[in-house]
């Protein structure tokens, strides 16, 4: 730059509010030939006090803890604690606090903060958001017993699908609580494996999507991708080989409101697979025109046990 040009020297100092030494390092030059030129150009110097609240704005851009989503996402989202983060980017605690309050970010009670503290934690992935929703879309549940918190729960008639959904959680820092236990039901005597996880801060936002009220709904947010629909169909799948016509598939949504069954339907057409409701179980039909193009969008089967619902 040069610091002759009055124009260009006026744009660093007064509309960008680079200090002297800034400009001087730029230009190459001395701290004290860039204030001659100030002088020479007649351009208002700022006063000290002026300066170093400038600088200090400056520097403060560099702390991520200024910035209002990246301060979001770490105590609202992760539901890391103010002590947590200021150890995250070594600063005061206090120092934490103050920008939840200048940003109005409403801060949690005591009671509330001592047990996310004390709570187990996970980051969850996008992979893992997307495998959670596919399996909550089928059998899988989000159970809380505290405000705070929530665990996935699963059964299944299938110890090595259960095995793999440990695995899988595992994977995403979601560890399994206890042993996985068989349980024994009364009807139409079956046996089953049950999984249940450690309660999670993460899994409760998840949990409130999905159970606003109580009930489980499905979340208008969701986006359907190649593994949530794979999950959805190895839990509430069901590939039908008719005698005299191609295979089918149906997908056993009767336990949802016909409106959101019906808002799946859309969304599942959007993609291309023509899909209707059956009025008389409220479940979904993929057209036998679409079955293939189906599975072949959601891939294959990563358990054995369930491979008969891909083998069209």
């Amino acid at each position: 730059m040069n610091y002759k040009n009055k124009i260009l020297l006026r744009k660093q100092y007064i509309d960008k509010k680079l200090s002297t030494p800034q400009i001087a390092k730029m230009c190459n030059c001395s701290n004290a030939t860039i204030w001659n030129w100030l002088r020479k150009h007649k351009i208002p110097i700022r006063s000290c006090k002026e300066g170093i609240l400038l600088s200090n704005k400056i520097k403060r851009k560099d702390k991520q803890y200024c910035n209002k989503d990246w301060l979001e996402q770490k105590y609202l989202i992760e539901k890391l604690s103010t002590i947590q983060i200021s150890k995250l980017i070594k600063v005061n605690d206090e120092t934490i606090r103050k920008w939840l309050w200048k940003f109005n970010i409403s801060v949690r009670s005591r009671d509330e903060g001592i047990h996310l503290a004390k709570a187990n934690h996970c980051n969850l992935s996008q992979e893992a958001k997307e495998w959670i929703d596919g399996e909550l879309l089928g059998d899988g549940c989000l159970y809380s017993q505290s405000k705070y918190s929530a665990k996935f729960q699963y059964s299944s008639k299938y110890l090595e699908y259960i095995q793999y959904v440990s695995d899988t959680l595992k994977s995403f820092g979601i560890q399994q609580s206890g042993k996985i236990r068989k349980n024994y039901s009364g009807y139409a005597h079956n046996e089953a494996y049950c999984y249940s996880s450690l309660n999670y801060p993460e899994l409760l936002s998840i949990r409130k999507r999905w159970y606003p009220k109580g009930k489980k709904i499905i979340p208008k947010d969701l986006e359907l991708t190649p593994l949530l629909l794979r999950q959805e169909h190895i839990g509430d799948g069901c590939l039908k080989h008719p005698k005299n016509g191609n295979p089918y598939i149906q997908l056993a949504t009767c336990g949802f409101l016909i409106n959101d069954v019906e808002w799946l339907i859309l969304q599942l057409n959007k993609l291309g697979f023509k899909s209707t409701r059956q009025p008389n179980n409220n479940t979904i039909y993929i057209s036998t025109y679409s079955t293939k193009d189906f599975l072949d969008y959601i891939g294959k089967c990563p358990v054995k046990c369930y491979n008969y619902k891909f083998n069209y």
